[in-house]
């Protein structure tokens, strides 16, 4: 049986007016049950080793990872961030747009210590991600060459943008021994690990602060603050701390899990 959280999450974006949900949950389910028999594991700190956060449009990467990348630039691990879009769909679209989302990323992700020199823009076509998976495969290939970890959307994230991202992943060319982690923006849950952020997650606020033109109409600061409480409670920190959460694989299980679910 599919979990409630997973029937909770389906139900909602039928609500929402969505067909179906862009993946097949069970799969993801089914995927995640025979790799754990209990709660998400708290980690002391980011995995090992360099990463690529891969971001569908700028905001993305602080959303979602991004207390996750301040404690890996703290490590010391090198950092490299792919937008994948530039956003140009928010408040109409036109190169000005495009240049303010572009400035607010960079500003943002000074907070989290990663530096202009480690921020890639893509240049696709922002809501068009879809039709385009196979550049943004090929975009991370490009990109992902001797990291440890590949931070990309949830699978079960219902943004046709974010879903065609978590695909395309599956799709790159990464090497053995890469990691890949699923983390949170439009789809909460389930995850299987947890990275205790609570030292810095003042940051990650400061960093969501800086992105004027996607809190006209979210609350991103408010929003990610409870998830990242909640998920410190149910990662062992009474909900006294912060916390995000992940779906973490090798590359070779999720490339496997996303043949499944193009198939």
């Amino acid at each position: 049986m599919i979990p409630r959280s997973l029937r909770c999450v389906a139900v909602k974006a039928a609500r929402e007016g969505i067909d179906r949900l862009p993946v097949t949950t069970r799969e993801l389910a089914l995927s995640l049950a025979t790799r754990a028999d209990h709660g998400p594991t708290m980690l002391p700190g980011p995995p090992e080793g360099p990463v690529l956060v891969v971001a569908p449009h700028p905001d993305d990467e602080a959303i979602g990872p991004g207390a996750t990348i301040a404690r890996h630039v703290d490590a010391g691990h090198d950092v490299t961030v792919l937008v994948v879009t530039s956003g140009g769909a928010t408040a109409g679209g036109g190169d000005d747009v495009l240049a303010v989302r572009e400035a607010e990323s960079r500003r943002a992700l000074a907070h989290l210590g990663v530096g202009p020199d480690r921020i890639v823009f893509g240049g696709l076509t922002d809501g068009n991600l879809p039709a385009e998976r196979d550049a943004v495969a090929d975009l991370i290939s490009r990109h992902a060459d001797g990291v440890a970890s590949v931070y990309v959307p949830s699978l079960l994230d219902p943004h046709p943008d974010h879903h065609a991202v978590a695909l395309a992943a599956g799709l790159a060319d990464l090497a053995a021994g890469t990691d890949v982690y699923g983390y949170e923006v439009w789809a909460a849950g389930p995850v299987d690990v947890l990275v205790d952020v609570t030292a810095v997650f003042a940051r990650k606020q400061a960093a969501l602060g800086e992105y004027d033109v996607a809190l006209e109409t979210v609350d991103y600061v408010r929003s990610a603050s409870g998830l990242a409480a909640y998920r410190s409670a149910t990662g062992g920190l009474g909900g006294r701390g912060f916390a995000e959460g992940f779906v973490a694989m090798p590359a070779a299980e999720y490339a496997a899990l996303v043949g499944r679910l193009i198939s």
